[in-house]
């Protein structure tokens, strides 16, 4: 791709819809790992830890996180809360604030989760800041609320800032790596850095070592800034 596709993807329109696919696209990664990658760690923690107290919130939690589902619409909008989630999210309340560790944690993740896309990003963003700072918690839990904190923030937050979190997260968190990558793009898409952009996400389609989806996704992504031009 030449300098000058570059140059003629500049123009406002262009770029905004540029921003929007990439802030979608980051989002898609991230959903996948509350869904599946906290409700298994909450299955895992059910199991290896066999007290009464910690079976009993444990099973709260994963029924709390089955009957939440998707906070989002297959358009990607927040719907609003139905009377079943309600109550999930007063279960996973007393998780977060009666248990202890991992278990609490994961409740704290989903329940911030649960108001971003209801638009209480504010308190997610607390939520998950309050995780980042917690020596004590998993350091996996820890760098998903990092990745959390960053994408919804990759509109408006402050770039220094996210560009530091994240990549604290490169190369270190292999679960982790190349999600952070992908919402550095998506940075480098902000700021109009369409080259810093596409070499990011070129390493990520042909890093075979990143997840299918993240490839898949830059991939997308890079048809997209190819078409603006």
């Amino acid at each position: 791709m030449t300098d000058e596709i570059f140059k003629e993807a500049e123009t406002e329109f262009r770029i905004e819809q540029i921003r929007q696919r990439a802030r979608r696209l980051a989002g898609v990664g991230i959903g996948l790992v509350i869904v599946l990658g906290v409700g298994a760690a909450g299955w895992s923690y059910r199991h290896a830890h066999m007290q009464e107290q910690t079976r009993t919130l444990s099973a709260a939690y994963i029924k709390a996180l089955k009957d939440m589902g998707s906070d989002t619409s297959v358009a990607g909008t927040s719907a609003p809360l139905t009377d079943t989630q309600k109550a999930a999210i007063t279960q996973l309340d007393r998780v977060a604030t009666s248990g202890t560790g991992d278990i609490a944690t994961l409740a704290r993740l989903r329940l911030a989760a649960s108001q971003a896309a209801h638009g209480e990003v504010k308190q997610a963003l607390a939520q998950w800041s309050d995780i980042q700072g917690n020596t004590a918690a998993d350091p996996q839990l820890r760098a998903l609320a990092t990745l959390l904190w960053c994408q919804w923030q990759l509109d408006d937050g402050n770039i220094p800032t996210l560009r530091s979190r994240l990549s604290l997260l490169v190369g270190q968190h292999d679960a982790f790596s190349a999600l952070a990558s992908e919402q550095l793009a998506a940075l480098d898409i902000r700021t109009g850095d369409m080259k810093s952009a596409t070499q990011k996400l070129t390493a990520l389609m042909q890093d075979p070592g990143a997840p299918s989806g993240v490839r898949m996704r830059a991939g997308a992504l890079l048809q997209t800034l190819s078409a603006a031009g």
